[in-house]
């Protein structure tokens, strides 16, 4: 008998790819003068995800955090992106994919905002700084390593994917606009 993978580990294989993608494409955003950029993205992608997570998940919630990315934008004189996508997902288990992504980048906002405080980058960084999302992280990570049902895996890994093809199309989206 094989001994199943965590959910965690699977999320991981799963999305690599994406998530790498994601992190070339952001990360040079958050570090230079199009850090208001990231933060519209941000915005876009984390609003319609969080709203389809008050409703449908029934795990403990990773934090709202489009209320501090807004007051970034406002101090950085920024408005949200108008155009935000709508996001659904197809079944309540995907939620675990989805908190799983968004608690996971806090590991890497995290870097984000050591780097732009070495490089002397201030201000308008209560995301990147943000403390509730590291220790929901913590809260989450114990839940998701231990195997689930092959149905909870499939849903969670397909609620992840839909998050990072969101953040990447709205990153798409936002780069055209910036270059017209």
């Amino acid at each position: 008998m094989t001994e199943r993978t965590t959910l965690r580990t699977d999320l991981k294989a799963a999305t690599r790819f994406q998530h790498d993608a994601l992190d070339r494409e952001l990360s040079s955003l958050a570090e230079g003068a199009q850090y208001a950029q990231f933060l519209q993205i941000q915005h876009a992608v984390r609003s319609p995800v969080e709203s389809w997570l008050s409703v449908h998940a029934t795990a403990p919630l990773p934090p709202n955090q489009t209320s501090l990315i807004r007051e970034d934008l406002r101090e950085l004189g920024a408005r949200p992106i108008d155009d935000v996508p709508t996001f659904e997902a197809e079944d309540p288990r995907e939620a675990w994919g989805i908190a799983w992504t968004l608690a996971g980048s806090s590991l890497g906002n995290r870097a984000l905002l050591h780097r732009r405080r070495k490089a002397g980058l201030r201000g308008a960084d209560r995301f990147l700084g943000d403390e509730a999302m590291p220790h929901y992280w913590a809260e989450l990570r114990p839940r998701i390593e231990v195997p689930m049902d092959e149905a909870t895996h499939k849903h969670a890994i397909r609620g992840a994917r839909r998050v990072f093809e969101i953040f990447l199309a709205v990153q798409r989206s936002a780069t055209e606009r910036a270059a017209a």
